[in-house]
């Protein structure tokens, strides 16, 4: 995973966001309702095959949905954003700036309680999420204005261009 060592000398670092433990409360409440259930099961002898199905599929969410929020990472600097998301298959997003074509949250009722959401940064060509990320709003707010100071920016520089040319060209003449 990339860290923010990882800059380049002239660029600097907005903000970090990264996953932490506490998203995954709720669910390892779940999984562990869902074993006591399987071993109550086991002590009474009503351990089907669909009980063991279901068991698996709990136990495969469980280790995917843990996985996933555990291994998410974003990074904002002054030129791109950069992030990572997943274990098995990794998603891993670095863009400048000026390429962000929009910043999305999604909040469930917990994580408007705790400030976490899901961030969607959708680009040209690709949309990249990256769940339960803390403080997700203000994370949305300092992507936004890092955009905007970006463009803002690449339109100065294409006005001082545009200027030596026509100065350029007045001198020509």
């Amino acid at each position: 995973m990339r860290r923010d060592h990882d800059l380049a000398e002239d660029e600097k670092l907005i903000m970090m966001a990264r996953s932490r433990w506490t998203s995954c409360i709720l669910p390892a409440a779940l999984l562990a309702a869902y074993a006591g259930a399987w071993y109550m099961a086991r002590q009474t002898g009503e351990d089907t095959l669909t009980f063991h199905v279901l068991m698996a599929a709990a136990g495969i969410w469980g280790v995917r949905f843990f996985a996933r929020r555990l291994s998410t990472y974003l990074m904002l600097t002054d030129k791109r954003i950069y992030g990572e998301a997943g274990v098995f298959v990794t998603r891993t997003l670095d863009v400048p700036l000026d390429k962000v074509g929009g910043v999305y949250i999604e909040q469930t009722l917990p994580g408007r309680i705790t400030g976490r959401g899901t961030v969607t940064i959708t680009t040209a060509g690709s949309q990249f999420e990256f769940p339960s990320i803390p403080e997700a709003v203000k994370f949305r707010a300092a992507l936004m204005e890092e955009v905007e100071n970006a463009q803002e920016e690449a339109d100065r520089r294409q006005s001082q261009a545009l200027a030596e040319a026509i100065a350029a060209s007045l001198r020509s003449r």
